[in-house]
């Protein structure tokens, strides 16, 4: 399939509202990070600054599972306007926010719109393209994270000092509602699936987020119920886990088990820093926000180099070359960044990040290759629900106990620099843990070129 028919024979306004969505997926995730400092400064409750992230993982985490089966089950058209306009809800909410809390709150129904809605397209994407015409659309969806991944972090420093914070959410109102006005005609051809994913009870995904929410919460808000809650959290987490995921991804069985568990520890390390990195340079080394996006910026465009460069050398390379390479950049990446917390040069973190963000592109998207070659024996569904879950769990875990360093570090009158040294040292253990597991990706020969995995949003 040529590039010219992605935006032919009716499949332009699909095309255009894939790319939208990618684009704002992108936009919110890189903005929030770079404007976090300030509303922190304005609405304070820093103890809640890792649960404005984490609430939005969580709540995409239910969303993710649930909104593919509901699309195999009754069409595409509704439950894109239905996710949709929880985004668009929880967005605005968001921007008018009058405390710490309360946002933290609303951002869990924009990420369950997100989640959902993201879901939606994914599957609306592989139903109406060929093989190779997803192939190409996927390409588009990586590369729309470079324009965002430049601007993204300074348009957010900007509006932060200039209109407001609140305005970087507002923003995303337009793209919202011209990305499912594209969308829903061709949606709405999309008939339910002949032959339905098996059924998933909603009870796991809940769990699930129940589990994680309970231990971002008790080891966030330090009291005599931490320490029971938190292992409850785990207890509810892992028998989810158990449901949800691939046989012997809990103990990281060769093969796609894990590669499902190197994406969680992948998603964990980059973003238990990337949430974090701005508040670094901004409240320890007294950079501004702009300085600080500019970090941000380095690790997402590397991200995409890294992820083009991967796609072109993994037909000539082996799976297991890739992932040890990637692992290593990662961790290396984070070494720099906490050099950065312990006075190096400000020079370290830019030239740090960036080679963190290669190292992601590298890493990734080969994790996700051996799952989609579990996907003959486990089911399509079922693969890419398993990456899915993988990666919203990271997401969410990675924001949320680095949050909990920060609020364990305020509890016991430690300093800023001690919370921030407790949530690097957890992502650098995440970085290494995945280099140590690379060895179980079942290393293989080069691929056809039609089957190359692109990169992912987080």
């Amino acid at each position: 399939m040529r590039w010219r028919e992605l935006f032919q024979e009716g499949r332009a306004k699909l095309t255009i509202g894939i790319l939208l969505v990618e684009f704002l997926v992108a936009v919110q995730a890189l903005v929030v990070t770079a404007i976090m400092p300030a509303i922190r400064h304005d609405l304070g409750g820093l103890e809640y600054y890792g649960l404005v992230f984490s609430g939005f993982s969580v709540a995409a985490l239910v969303a993710a599972p649930t909104a593919g089966r509901i699309t195999d089950r009754r069409g595409a058209a509704t439950p894109f306007l239905l996710f949709s306009g929880l985004f668009l809800a929880g967005t605005i909410l968001s921007g008018l926010a009058p405390s710490m809390p309360l946002l933290a709150l609303v951002r869990i129904l924009q990420g369950y719109g997100a989640g959902g809605s993201y879901t939606v397209a994914l599957v609306s994407m592989a139903r109406t393209y060929p093989p190779s015409g997803r192939a190409r659309v996927l390409a588009l969806l990586a590369g729309a994270w470079i324009v965002p991944g430049l601007l993204g972090p300074s348009y957010g420093a900007l509006l932060a000092s200039t209109a407001g914070w609140r305005w970087a959410f507002i923003s995303m109102v337009p793209l919202t509602v011209i990305a499912t006005y594209l969308m829903l005609p061709a949606l709405r051809g999309l008939e339910p699936a002949r032959n339905p994913s098996p059924h998933l009870s909603l009870r796991w995904p809940l769990q699930l987020a129940i589990g994680v929410g309970a231990i971002v919460t008790g080891l966030s808000l330090l009291s005599l119920l931490s320490l029971p809650l938190s292992i409850l959290g785990l207890a509810l987490t892992l028998t989810a886990l158990g449901r949800i995921l691939p046989a012997g991804s809990l103990r990281a069985r060769p093969g796609m088990p894990a590669a499902v568990v190197t994406i969680f520890l992948l998603i964990f390390a980059y973003i238990g820093a990337d949430y974090f990195i701005p508040l670094l340079l901004t409240s320890v080394r007294g950079r501004s926000l702009a300085e600080a996006g500019i970090v941000i910026t380095a690790g997402t465009v590397s991200w995409s180099l890294g992820s083009w460069w991967q796609s072109r050398t993994i037909t000539t390379h082996s799976r297991l070359a890739l992932a040890r390479l990637g692992t290593a950049l990662l961790t290396l990446g984070l070494v720099g960044v906490v050099a950065t917390l312990a006075g190096a040069p400000l020079v370290i973190p830019y030239v740090a990040w960036f080679i963190g963000g290669v190292g992601m592109g590298i890493a990734y998207p080969t994790a996700y290759l051996v799952i989609m070659d579990g996907a003959a024996d486990a089911g399509a569904g079922s693969a890419i629900s398993s990456a899915e879950v993988a990666e919203r769990l990271g997401l969410a875990l990675g924001g949320g106990l680095g949050g909990a360093c920060i609020a364990l570090a305020l509890a016991t009158h430690a300093s800023l620099r001690t919370g921030l040294a407790g949530a690097l040292a957890l992502a650098l253990m995440a970085a290494i843990a995945a280099l140590v597991l690379a060895p179980r990706l079942r290393a293989g020969g080069p691929i056809s070129a039609s089957t190359r995995p692109v990169k992912a949003s987080t």
